[in-house]
């Protein structure tokens, strides 16, 4: 497949202070004694900031635990399972995960040991070649072995490593997903679902499916085309919250309407709530119960100018899976959003809204005026991506007659039914 990259330089067990750079250039310092200090090199805030919560205008940042817009990069599910058991004796801190993840991570923020050399460049691997690998565990293993020291600054708790495919550029470029066994074709799931989100004309993250349907490549949208790294974070950032291992069900907390008052605070635009409510309405359309708070973010650049809505990402028709609450229960089907639809404490289910609830939702906290337009948009797109599936011979045997029945229940919002 290719050449294992060559290994970082050790890392020390201990980190108290990091260097941070915004943009490619330096911005200050991540010092961690009894809780997390942020210093700016400079007190100019004409300079990029960190994060949207932490201007420069302030010279000095303190909190007893890492700062969001850092702890949203940090690795967590198989990926961070998987540096446990490369690092067994060694704790994975979060000065040590930033330290690994260097200038690879999402967004526009880069961490350097002082003292220590960045690491040499792992050989790049051609998206063509990755779209020609024939998957097995095995195959993704090696995959992530090699690309180790570079592919962790992307969270989730799916399968998924960060690859390199351009020589001109010093960063990976490419987000490598697969399935885990309780979830078999995930990767064409996805596919199928961002496919017909461009086809019903939502900015979405560009996508590629492997010629055997096991792997799914993903454009980052966080680099420009000229190279350049653009600002990103997460709507959980964006809240305060820090949802790594344990406390992950924070991203879990909340409704869409409070998520869509703090994009239009942000964003200060009605467009971008358009578009958030065409993102909202395509998971709900399409069966996704996991469009939480990490799934969803805004993208800036300079001195966080042109803040904007980020493109769709991470959307799969979650309720084609079945689960179980204990070990020997009887399997399940997901019916609940990630989040409550409306705010307010009598707002509790979590329950798919019906077409009239939705509609009134887009009118009324997204300011569209006409909600129904956006469902046939996408009723039509999801029949049309579903037709084309049907000669697609990377789509897993059995897929796409667990997805129609979900997607035509989606469907039916344009006719007000579902």
């Amino acid at each position: 497949m290719s050449e294992p990259a060559m290994p970082p330089s050790p890392i020390p067990e201990r980190i108290r202070l990091l260097d941070v750079d915004v943009a490619a250039a330096p911005s200050g310092q991540l010092l961690q004694q009894s809780g997390y200090e942020y210093r700016y090199l400079r007190p100019d805030d004409e300079q990029p900031s960190v994060g949207l919560l932490m201007p420069a205008s302030q010279l000095t940042w303190r909190d007893g635990d890492l700062f969001p817009v850092m702890d949203q990069n940090l690795p967590e599910g198989d990926l961070f399972n998987r540096l446990r058991q490369q690092f067994p004796k060694q704790a994975m801190t979060a000065m040590r995960l930033l330290a690994m993840i260097g200038r690879n991570g999402i967004g526009r923020l880069a961490y350097r040991l002082p003292g220590h050399d960045e690491p040499p460049a792992p050989r790049t691997l051609a998206r063509s070649e990755l779209l020609q690998l024939n998957y097995s565990e095995a195959v993704f293993d090696e995959l992530v072995n090699a690309y180790l020291s570079t592919g962790i600054g992307v969270a989730g708790m799916q399968p998924k490593i960060m690859v390199p495919d351009r020589v001109s550029l010093p960063i990976p470029t490419l987000i490598v997903k697969t399935a885990s066994a309780s979830t078999p074709g995930l990767a064409a799931n996805e596919y199928l679902c961002m496919a017909a989100a461009a086809r019903a004309g939502i900015k979405a993250a560009r996508v590629d499916l492997s010629h055997d349907g096991q792997m799914l490549l993903v454009d980052r949208f966080d680099v420009a085309a000229d190279g350049s790294r653009l600002g990103f974070e997460d709507v959980a950032s964006l809240m305060g919250l820090r949802v790594r291992d344990t406390l992950s069900e924070r991203k879990y907390h909340g409704s869409y309407e409070s998520v869509a008052s703090l994009l239009g605070m942000v964003t200060g635009g009605k467009s971008e709530l358009g578009r958030f409510f065409e993102q909202l309405a395509f998971s709900i359309m399409v069966g996704n119960g996991d469009a939480h708070l990490k799934n969803f973010g805004v993208l800036y650049q300079g001195r966080a100018d042109h803040i904007r809505l980020a493109p769709m990402f991470d959307v799969v028709s979650t309720r084609i899976y079945r689960y179980q609450r204990s070990p020997n229960g009887p399997e399940l089907e997901d019916n609940t959003l990630a989040l409550r639809l409306w705010a307010g404490k009598e707002q509790r289910s979590k329950s798919y809204p019906l077409p009239s609830e939705l509609a009134r939702f887009g009118r009324e906290v997204c300011g569209v005026k006409k909600p129904a337009e956006v469902f046939q948009r996408i009723a039509d797109s999801l029949r049309d991506t579903l037709a084309a599936a049907r000669t697609d011979e990377r789509i897993p045997h059995g897929l796409i007659d667990r997805m129609r029945p979900v997607w035509e229940s989606g469907m039916a919002f344009a006719a007000g039914r579902g």
